[in-house]
């Protein structure tokens, strides 16, 4: 388990940055589910404000990461089905609906910059880096709604969407394989959106959110089950 020690925000010291470290701290266990986020202790920890820090909390609450309880304050979330199934029923509708647009040029240059970044990532074999570079891609699929209020939304619930891309990173150990494991199930759906054809890119994307899902939904009840033992 890594330890805490001061974030690098540079010229970007912002609430976001400092979620981002949180979420960070949340996926290495560092942070675990049903801790409480002391907010002078981690300010500190972290090297920002309690204010920055504050606004980070609220931002984490939103995207399901954080809840806070009475006598307790802000903690970090215990995943359950229910969240898991509500994320994968947001993320599927989103998605799917984006593939069935018709992109422009820019959004298909996007597009193309995003997997050729996953492309590279996978070359690191490190599941960070993957799994960030998985998650933009699915954002640029996203994006191609052509909704500034969608691509927000869906950027909110990424943070949700990070923990679990690493959950089952880890436990299936994609990052070890990831042409086997990630680059080929992302090929077809990108090629299928270049190539125009939406019901392909439509199917191949969603038995690749279903399979997702049913995965983690596995792994989650097995946490669970463990957990109550």
């Amino acid at each position: 388990m890594s330890e805490i020690s001061a974030i690098s925000l540079h010229r970007v010291s912002t609430a976001e940055a400092v979620a981002d470290a949180l979420v960070g701290l949340i996926v290495s266990g560092t942070l675990q589910a049903g801790e409480p986020l002391r907010e002078s202790s981690l300010a500190a920890k972290l090297g920002v404000s309690r204010n920055s820090l504050r606004e980070a909390i609220r931002l984490l609450e939103l995207s399901r990461l954080v809840k806070y309880e009475i006598h307790r304050g802000a903690i970090v979330s215990t995943p359950t089905l229910e969240d898991l199934d509500d994320l994968y029923r947001t993320r599927r509708q989103l998605e799917l609906a984006g593939v069935l647009r018709t992109p422009t040029e820019e959004q298909i240059r996007h597009l193309t910059a995003a997997f050729e970044t996953l492309r590279r990532s996978s070359e690191q074999n490190v599941a960070e880096p993957i799994v960030a570079a998985d998650l933009a891609l699915h954002q640029a699929i996203v994006d191609l709604l052509g909704s500034e209020r969608m691509s927000s939304f869906y950027r909110r619930i990424g943070k949700e969407l990070v923990f679990y891309f690493t959950v089952l990173s880890y436990t299936d150990e994609e990052y070890v394989n990831p042409k086997e494991s990630i680059i080929s199930r992302h090929q077809g759906i990108y090629d299928a959106i270049i190539a125009g054809e939406r019901e392909l890119a439509h199917s191949l994307l969603e038995g690749h959110i279903d399979e997702n899902y049913e995965r983690l939904k596995e792994i989650l009840t097995a946490r669970l089950a463990a957990a109550d033992q």
